[in-house]
């Protein structure tokens, strides 16, 4: 048996910028595992440019969950014309209106464990004590964000052919079947899922979830169990 540390992280609203987007931002409705490495470093203090290795596929499992039906809203930002730098300083300038899509009243549960012993007892210590080195964000930097600590607990790896109920969002690739008899609404998108110390994204995975919050039933390559919580979670 191993720990895993469990928390929920809210915030009013979130933007998940989806990379296609350009002149409109749209938002995924969960965020991506680069968000959430994001979200675990500006809590112990790790910087952008070590952040990505620092929780790299190879040493962090990440899982994220919805804790509730989501929604979206539009929201207009106003922007300036930035044809130089001076431009930016001042006093009045072109502005422009934008088309943000936001999520409303977002709330996830987040999965974490770490390889590295020294990691995951910083990212207690924090969760514990309701601290952290910097503000967290829920996507865009103007999307503040709070969080719950629900605990730590015992997690094994589980292999069956079994429909199961799967709590967090289920990679592609780890899908056998899926059992739409509860008539679960369930969506996908193909989200960033790695990247390199200079930002760079090494790997877009497509991932499935159910936009009302409930577990998916379905057969699954693998998933790690938390007994005392009775769910199973797939990482991202």
């Amino acid at each position: 048996m191993k720990n895993i540390l469990v928390f929920d992280i809210f915030g009013d609203y979130a933007h998940f910028r989806k990379y296609f987007t350009n002149m409109s931002p749209t938002t995924f409705l969960i965020p991506p595992r680069t968000v959430l490495t994001g979200v675990l470093g500006a809590l112990i203090g790790i910087s952008k440019e070590e952040n990505p290795e620092s929780f790299s596929l190879a040493r962090a499992k990440i899982a994220v969950q919805l804790t509730a039906p989501v929604n979206k809203t539009i929201v207009q930002i106003n922007g300036v014309k930035a044809s130089s730098l001076s431009v930016l300083t001042m006093p009045v300038g072109v502005k422009r209106q934008i088309n943000y899509e936001f999520v409303k009243n977002p709330c996830y549960r987040v999965y974490f464990t770490h390889e590295d012993n020294a990691i995951y007892e910083r990212v207690k210590h924090h969760l514990t004590n309701h601290s952290s080195v910097y503000t967290l964000a829920l996507g865009s930097a103007q999307c503040l964000a709070n969080y719950n600590y629900i605990g730590e607990y015992e997690y094994s790896q589980r292999e069956s052919n079994e429909y199961l109920p799967i709590s967090s969002t289920i990679g592609k690739e780890q899908l056998q079947d899926i059992d739409f008899t509860d008539n679960n609404k369930i969506q996908k998108a193909v989200m960033p899922n790695e990247m390199l110390n200079n930002r760079v994204v090494t790997q877009y995975r497509e991932f499935l979830y159910s936009i009302s919050g409930e577990p998916i039933i379905a057969k699954v390559v693998e998933c790690l169990s938390i007994s005392e919580l009775e769910v199973n979670i797939c990482v991202m």
